[in-house]
């Protein structure tokens, strides 16, 4: 791409401190999301999940019913069960977001590919290969003592780096941190 006669190589990066809770810091280097990064997410298996759906009832127990004779039904956002996969959902896209961000880090490396990546045997999606991948990445994290905050920060710093500022920001905030059910457009 040609932006004003530049030959733009796309390769944009930044060096970010993390602080560690001894006073030290960990240098990061972190990269923006590319473009389509949610899209592929979806492509790929990872999808925020449905509420469960219940009938509604009166005070007696029966079933609410419409004009029409049908049971009237609501989402049950705060099912356990749903409230539990909504926090693995996000705590997957965070994870995905920063192992994405942080490939161009020389000094970072993963045990674990995604599918369909440079290194992975396969190419084509498989969504329980990605699923699988995001837990195992989150479990990398983990092992090499990065904690939640340092999640929520480095999302904070990638979407800063990515352009998603202001109103984006919030919004794309929602996809990768939030901990309650996804809103509706």
């Amino acid at each position: 791409m040609h932006i004003r006669g530049v030959n733009h190589s796309g390769s944009v990066s930044r060096v970010i401190s993390l602080p560690r809770p001894d006073g030290s810091a960990w240098p990061l280097t972190i990269s923006p999301l590319p473009l389509g990064f949610h899209r592929r997410l979806r492509e790929y298996g990872l999808n925020p999940p449905a509420p469960p759906v219940k009938v509604s009832r009166d005070s007696h127990g029966k079933p609410l019913r419409d004009e029409q004779g049908l049971a009237v039904t609501t989402c049950d956002n705060t099912d356990p069960a749903y409230l539990a996969e909504v926090e693995l959902y996000h705590q997957r896209v965070a994870t995905l977001a920063v192992y994405h961000a942080l490939q161009d880090d020389p000094n970072i490396t993963f045990d674990t590919r995604l599918n369909g990546e440079p290194g992975h045997p396969k190419s084509r999606p498989n969504s329980a290969d990605w699923l699988r991948a995001a837990d195992a990445i989150h479990a990398e994290l983990e092992a090499a003592g990065f904690t939640a905050g340092d999640l929520i920060l480095l999302c904070e710093e990638v979407c800063r780096l990515s352009n998603l500022i202001g109103d984006h920001l919030k919004a794309a905030r929602g996809n990768f941190l939030s901990s309650s059910p996804p809103q509706a457009p």
